[in-house]
């Protein structure tokens, strides 16, 4: 309740001020920023956040600043808040902070906190004024996810190479420390999925790479792209608890050791006129090696050494096309339609529970509405129908007995920006 009255008393002070006092004078840096605040509401399950009857835990802000220090050297930085539900609770962060040098069109270096290039719209998912919905589809842009995949810690390479009449490439590569908070989207959303009882502790990894290659086809509008990502040395440890029949639970601390961590998006879009058409295919998977780890709880365990075991590779896989049409200055309407299977090998649920084989699965039909109410103001309605429940199961805090195959989530966002 008291970061809804904070966005309130917000919207009140802007609302307070014209547009013309909305500048900023500070020479030539740059400065913009948005709120907005959602509202998301399920008619079964909770999804993302206690949608069942529901919540105003949904919103977002940012300001940034930019400058060009020369005429090849520009530096960039944004401070972001955000709640869904349990995750951010509008913590301020640092989203990013690097400087940009740019030598050549064909060879430019960032560093510092970089924003994550993949995908077609993972590194601009925060501008919600680029994009008719009010989520990106969830098939390839897992919201849980976005606390890691945001940004990283260290530098990269990008790049424009002119090729004639095929057109032009364009590449990055970049490389750095992703931050993976113990109560963050991504450590939540894997905990249960190494082990249903896991109570984590510790969520790290050593480093991780991003390439893109993305062809600027010779039709005007078209683009083709290509993502690649792997993380090196990503670890888990937390406690596990055994329960055997007449005794009290026990607990032991284990660690998890990511094997392979890796993912890939193939994407295409294509803009002409007020029309834009999309699609894009990614997957996910990840392989652990998990033991016992080395503490007083040993004592309890039967072996001399503690056994390592290795599971499964599990690869997730999530798909979608989209299309969307500005009809007037202020109005735009678009439609998609996606799936999204947590083990591509078990699309049919089949190593699921049989009352509960739509775990397997998430197929989501959305029709989303824009209304520009002026060159600040944006309002969004979308709704949502969905087949199964494969994406948000983890973080919803539902009771599987209670799950529902068939259901709609509506959503609803005010943004303003400068």
């Amino acid at each position: 309740m008291k970061h809804l009255f904070t966005l309130a008393l917000s919207f009140f002070i802007i609302g307070l001020f014209p547009p013309g006092l909305w500048a900023f004078d500070l020479g030539d840096v740059e400065i913009h920023g948005f709120i907005s605040q959602g509202y998301l509401v399920t008619d079964h399950n909770n999804y993302l956040a206690d949608t069942d009857g529901g919540t105003f835990e949904f919103n977002e802000m940012g300001v940034n600043f930019s400058t060009d220090l020369t005429d090849q050297l520009r530096v960039s930085l944004q401070v972001f808040s955000r709640d869904l539900g349990d995750i951010g609770n509008n913590d301020v962060v640092l989203g990013y902070a690097y400087g940009d040098y740019r030598w050549q069109n064909w060879l430019g270096i960032r560093a510092g906190k970089i924003k994550i290039d993949y995908g077609l719209y993972n590194e601009t998912r925060e501008m919600d004024m680029l994009r008719t919905g009010v989520m990106l589809p969830q098939s390839v842009y897992p919201e849980i996810w976005r606390d890691s995949f945001s940004s990283l810690s260290g530098g990269g390479v990008y790049g424009y190479v002119p090729a004639g009449v095929a057109g032009k490439f364009s590449y990055s590569f970049q490389i750095g420390a992703m931050e993976f908070d113990k109560d963050g989207g991504y450590a939540r959303f894997f905990s249960p999925r190494l082990d249903e009882t896991l109570k984590l502790d510790d969520m790290e990894a050593d480093y991780a790479c991003f390439s893109t290659l993305q062809w600027h086809t010779p039709l005007p509008g078209l683009k083709v792209k290509g993502s690649y990502y792997n993380i090196e040395g990503l670890a888990v440890d937390g406690d596990v608890s055994w329960k055997i029949m007449g005794f009290d639970p026990l607990s032991y601390q284990f660690y998890f050791d990511f094997t392979q961590k890796d993912g890939c998006a193939l994407s295409i879009e294509y803009t002409w006129q007020n029309l834009t058409l999309s699609a894009e295919y990614a997957e996910d998977s990840y392989q652990v090696k998990f033991g016992m780890s080395e503490n007083e709880s040993m004592s309890d365990f039967p072996e001399d050494e503690p056994v390592v075991f290795k599971s499964p590779k599990i690869t997730s896989q999530g798909w979608y096309i989209a299309a969307s049409y500005r009809f007037t200055d202020w109005f735009e309407a678009g439609v998609s339609y996606s799936e999204y299977y947590p083990d591509k090998d078990d699309r049919d649920g089949d190593q699921e529970p049989p009352e509960l084989d739509f775990i397997a699965w998430q197929k989501t039909t959305t029709l989303s509405t824009r209304f520009d109410i002026n060159d600040f103001w944006v309002v969004k309605l979308e709704s949502s129908y969905n087949d199964g429940f494969g994406s948000g199961i983890d973080l919803a805090e539902n009771d599987a007995r209670e799950l529902e195959q068939y259901w709609w989530l509506f959503a609803a966002k005010v943004t303003f920006n400068f």
